[in-house]
């Protein structure tokens, strides 16, 4: 089955796209558009937040030259296969503040499709770049459950929509999938970021929309919402996609269900 028809975007318009692999894991998001004499890549790169760990490059590289490797041309997902492959383990550091880490770079090449979802670009890969990262095998047939919630994308169509749950027909199981979102559980939104203990942000956002006047929201008002969140913890992100009320929904029959990770994949 072939893949959908792009999006074309000019390099400014890809920053902070959401990048998915082929397995259906989150890679990262698009920090810039390189662009040489002879070639076209993205730089991908992870918010990590204070505590987090995360490959240590530097170290890495220093391990492996140790042992007689020539490191210097190798990207992070060769270092990591080599060590993988020689049973070296992986060195790790945490952040110590919250910032973007460079992942990769991703040539044009990789690149299936790329649509749009609510106020984000999507950009599916064609290569198992975060599986690979992760050291996560592929699974060739998707278990029913961990699907709830998890966004759904197509090869054949691009984003479908949110997976709401799993349906029950004649003879078969189904995806239930909303295409579209109606509103926004404000209150709830409020109420859990204040017991997250995020108190000086709670009070920047019922001051922006009182939470008791307006418990439930429309979605044309979160780009009002993201100029306040967009430096927050991704924690608070996640926070605002559970408070998301879903609409109409469509079914995809689990037989074209090919891939369940971060994302779920279908054909």
């Amino acid at each position: 089955m072939g893949s959908k028809r792009s999006l074309y975007l000019l390099p400014e318009e890809l920053k902070n796209a959401l990048i998915v692999d082929s397995q259906g894991y989150i890679y990262g998001r698009v920090r810039e558009v390189r662009v040489e004499s002879d070639r076209i890549s993205l730089v991908a790169s992870v918010r990590v937040d204070i505590g987090d760990e995360y490959i240590d490059e530097g170290r890495l590289r220093e391990l492996l030259a140790s042992r007689g490797f020539n490191v210097k041309e190798l990207s992070t997902h060769e270092l990591i296969s080599i060590a993988r492959e020689q049973k070296i383990a992986i060195p790790k550091t945490e952040a110590e503040r919250t910032e973007d880490v460079i992942k990769g770079v991703i040539s044009v090449d990789e690149i299936v499709w790329i649509d749009r979802w609510l106020n984000d670009y999507v950009i599916l890969l064609s290569t198992p770049r975060e599986a690979r990262y992760r050291g996560i095998r592929e699974v060739k047939h998707p278990l029913y459950t961990d699907v709830k919630g998890k966004l759904a994308l197509s090869l054949s169509q691009g984003v479908l929509g949110i997976v709401v749950g799993i349906a029950i027909g004649p003879g078969e199981v189904a995806l239930r999938i909303s295409p579209s979102p109606s509103m926004v559980n404000w209150l709830r939104f409020i109420s859990e970021i204040r017991k997250r203990g995020y108190r000086e942000l709670e009070e920047k956002l019922s001051d922006l929309i009182d939470p008791y006047k307006n418990p439930k929201i429309s979605m044309d008002k979160l780009s009002l919402v993201n100029r306040i969140i967009e430096k927050a913890p991704e924690e608070i992100n996640t926070i605002l996609n559970s408070c998301i009320e879903w609409g109409n929904y469509i079914h995809i029959p689990w037989k074209n269900i090919l891939r369940v990770g971060d994302i779920v994949i279908v054909k």
